[in-house]
Order: structure tokens, then sequence, then C-alpha cells
């Protein structure tokens, strides 16, 4: 009588099983490092945004708390009429260095067009050491004159004016924009 052994000698197949699995391992890695860094980058993405809300709620109030700089006692029909901030200059900020307080403190003396500008170099400033080539502007807004836009721009967005156009908001999905309408 025949004994049949019941292990038979099955070489490298171990082998092969051990790299099949191996190989399965290294795809799901690779698999969650990219998730990873997707997720990565909306976290970014998610604290620009949240930096330029901040902004341009700033520069709400700042207009807010400054009516004579955005003329409004002299024609409230139109307050764009002598608007110091509309007329300032939105040039890019600067990193670095905060602007002078001049304009702050109990024994500043600024008059209302002196406050704008002091407001517009802080809020520059903001923009420029918050975000990545981060710019604001303040000005009326393009698709419609009854409403004032607060628009920050960050990353390649460089001028904050192409985040709006006749048609509305620039809503592209590689768009770096945040614009605040503010009913005047």
């Amino acid at each position: 009588m025949k004994r049949m052994n019941p292990i038979s000698p099955q070489h490298g197949v171990g082998l092969l099983e051990v790299l099949i699995a191996l190989l399965v391992l290294a795809v799901g890695v690779l698999g969650f490092a990219g998730l990873q860094m997707t997720a990565l980058s909306q976290s970014d993405d998610a604290n620009h945004r949240v930096a330029a809300v901040l902004i341009a709620q700033d520069a709400i109030e700042r207009l807010e708390l400054n009516p004579m700089g955005r003329g409004m006692p002299e024609n409230p029909l139109d307050s764009w009429a002598t608007n110091h901030y509309q007329a300032g200059n939105w040039a890019a900020g600067e990193q670095g260095e905060e602007p002078d307080s001049s304009c702050i403190g109990k024994d500043a003396d600024c008059d209302p067009e002196e406050l704008a500008d002091w407001d517009i170099a802080q809020l520059t400033w903001l923009a420029a050491n918050q975000l990545p080539g981060g710019r604001i502007l303040v000005d009326e807004c393009t698709f419609t004159t009854d409403l004032t836009c607060v628009i920050v721009s960050w990353g390649d967005q460089d001028d904050p004016a192409s985040c709006m156009a006749a048609a509305g908001i620039n809503v592209d999905k590689d768009s770096n924009c945040l614009v605040l309408e503010v009913a005047r």
C-alpha cells in the first residue's frame, strides 16, 4: 500500500504570496498618501478663506466707523461721490513691519481722509502678511451699483478686480477670491 504524503513540496509559492501582499499594501499606502496630500491642500485653502473673511469683515467695520471718509454726510444718496476709500491706493501691501500707528490712540489727530489712508495701509498690510500674495480692494460692485464689494484675493489671483465681472462674481474652481457684498 502506497502512503500519500499530505504535505507536498511547494517551492516558492509562499514567497510569491508575500510579494503580492506587499504590492497590494504599497498601492494602499500610495492611495492613502495621495488622500493626505489632498486633505492638506484643502485645509490650506480653508485657512486662506477664513483669513480672507476676517480681513474683509475688518474692512467693512472700518468703512462703517469712518462715514466722513466714505463721503456719507456730503451726499447720502450717492455715498461713493467723494469716497476716499474708493479713490484710495489699494496697491499690494508689503510684507514686514506693520504700518505706523499715527491714527490710533487718544492723542491721534487724523482727519477722515488720513484715517481712510491709514485704514487702507493697515488692510493691505494685513492681506499681504496673512495670505500668500494677498490683495484687497473696496469698490463698487461691477455687476450692480447698489452694492459695495470688499474683495480679497490671494495666490495666483494678482488683481482683486478680476474676481468680478459684469455677469457677477468669478466662481471658477481655481479662483482664489472672496467677495463680500455690502448694501449701502
